[in-house]
């Protein structure tokens, strides 16, 4: 019988590449290596509040300062299995089966009148334009993740340039590939916030994937782990971890460990009214209309499936919040 580690594994790292590992039994070195080499440093900054208040605030103040941006950076397609729980009993009632989901690539431009230009994620860097050998990502990653399937719309520098204005940080809803294939586009100094042991988490698959992970980061990358307000024993089933990033009610980070070790969601007074970014806890419509976590690409099932949870119902309880999925548009 499979570990989950090994069909996990085995689910990421399709072909003959990956049956050749499970029989000589590597799957058994699942602490693997870190997600990335890059040093991060730990980041007081904002401030902690929880659950109630935020909500109060939300729900009194639906529009805030912040100019907010969608910008479609990519179509592709990969593996349903891995955005969908297939095994869930609301996937098997709806007799969906494995193949390729189209999806699409994000980043997300939040401009604050006095704090300046933030991005969430980081969309396509200019070195996607290239021939493909020249990709800061291994032959074997490219082939796994279908990234012959590609289609850009928007390099990450070119939109930055017509704008005029550029970040002065990067949030990562969390380091997937898919969502840091822009950092190539964005100066070194800007710093990249992260969640609590997101650059530092350990699995087996990072093995594959750390050095190309390294290589679109580029070695002089600041990674920055956001410090978030400790939890009390008594409230740690029920409440996330919230940072109010600017101190004024604008953006708040919310930690929703599952997809990876330091995921993280985004909820934001916009002048467009409320905005509710939140990663790949949940990559398509059908899995957000369902509530079904992903499958496959999510490293912790029953953690994701706690912070999907939290997240539908905070948008439930908010008016004419725009939810903003990590890979398909509601």
């Amino acid at each position: 019988m499979q570990s989950s580690s090994s069909i996990r594994i085995s689910s990421l790292l399709s072909g003959s590449l990956a049956k050749l590992l499970l029989t000589l039994g590597f799957a058994a070195f699942a602490t693997g290596c870190a997600v990335t080499s890059i040093d991060s440093t730990t980041e007081r900054i904002g401030d902690g509040t929880d659950e109630q208040s935020m909500m109060e605030n939300l729900a009194s103040n639906p529009k805030g300062p912040i100019r907010f941006q969608k910008i479609v950076s990519a179509d592709w397609a990969v593996d349903r299995g891995g955005l969908i729980n297939l095994d869930h009993p609301a996937a098997e009632k709806a007799g969906l089966e494995s193949g390729l989901e189209s999806i699409q690539i994000y980043f997300y431009v939040v401009d604050h009148p006095t704090k300046g230009r933030f991005l969430i994620d980081t969309g396509m860097g200019s070195v996607f334009q290239k021939p493909s050998e020249d990709w800061p990502v291994s032959g074997m990653v490219q082939s796994v993740m279908n990234m012959d399937l590609l289609k850009i719309h928007t390099i990450t520098s070119q939109w930055l340039k017509t704008s005029g204005t550029s970040p002065k940080g990067i949030f990562l809803t969390h380091m997937h590939l898919d969502h840091i294939l822009g950092s190539g586009d964005i100066d070194p100094a800007v710093p990249f916030y992260v969640g609590p042991k997101e650059s530092t988490d350990s699995m087996f698959l990072n093995v594959f994937v750390q050095g190309s992970t390294d290589d679109i980061l580029g070695s002089d990358r600041i990674l920055r782990e956001l410090e978030f307000p400790v939890i009390s024993e008594d409230a740690k089933n029920n409440e996330l971890r919230i940072l109010d990033f600017f101190g004024d009610g604008s953006l708040y980070v919310l930690l929703v460990p599952g997809h990876t070790a330091g995921s993280m969601a985004f909820l934001i007074r916009s002048t467009d009214g409320l905005q509710m970014v939140v990663g790949d806890t949940c990559h398509t419509v059908w899995g957000w209309k369902n509530n079904v976590p992903p499958g496959s690409f999510t490293a912790d099932q029953e953690k994701n499936v706690k912070s999907l949870n939290s997240l539908i119902e905070i948008a439930n309880k908010l008016q004419n919040v725009k939810v903003h999925l990590g890979h398909q548009s509601l």
